[in-house]
């Protein structure tokens, strides 16, 4: 444990005794209390001019101001929130749509593709059926040739054997396989 120091103040030496007398203690009194009544009233004034103050219509008046100003604070502050509130639902739907709308412009791009595939896929297939009754004219046009010769053969060989007449298998078959598919491409 650390010494603890203690320092005493020198006390003077005087003739006098320590104790003061009675009259001296009473003016001391009465000047104090003769100092102390001013101050008393001071304050006791400054309290009268302060209530005076506090109860006049002008400070009345700005306390139901400012309690009109808290109520309109209060208010505005409501409305703030409502307001952000909406703003957020607002933000979340636009996201929202913003979403649907990209998905819906892909779909879209999707479909555009897809439908100038089959517009090209039908170009071909124009081209081809455009071809196939082209050699279905050429072979109906060799079918009629065939068919001319054969009338020109057949009027020649009916004079020599009745068996002459019947068609040769293969001039007949070949327009209607191509008459067949024509149909098939077109269905």
């Amino acid at each position: 444990m650390a010494p603890t120091l203690y320092h005493n103040w020198p006390v003077p030496i005087t003739d006098k005794s320590e104790s003061m007398s009675s009259s001296q203690k009473l003016k001391c009194l009465a000047w104090l209390g003769i100092l102390e009544i001013p101050v008393v009233l001071g304050l006791l004034v400054a309290l009268i001019i302060f209530v005076v103050k506090a109860n006049s219509k002008a400070c009345q008046d700005g306390l139901l101001v400012e309690q009109e100003c808290h109520k309109v604070t209060s208010l505005l502050e409501r409305q703030l929130t409502q307001t952000r509130q909406a703003l957020q639902g607002t933000m979340d739907q636009a996201t929202t749509c913003n979403k649907t709308l990209v998905t819906l412009s892909a779909s879209l791009e999707k479909e555009k593709a897809w439908g100038q595939e089959q517009l090209t896929r039908g170009e071909k297939l124009q081209g081809e059926i455009e071809t196939l009754k082209q050699q279905l004219q050429g072979a109906l046009e060799e079918a009629k040739q065939l068919r001319k010769g054969k009338e020109a053969s057949s009027k020649e060989r009916e004079t020599s054997s009745v068996s002459s007449l019947k068609a040769p298998p293969g001039s007949v078959v070949v327009p209607v396989y191509l008459l067949l598919g024509l149909r098939a491409l077109l269905a």
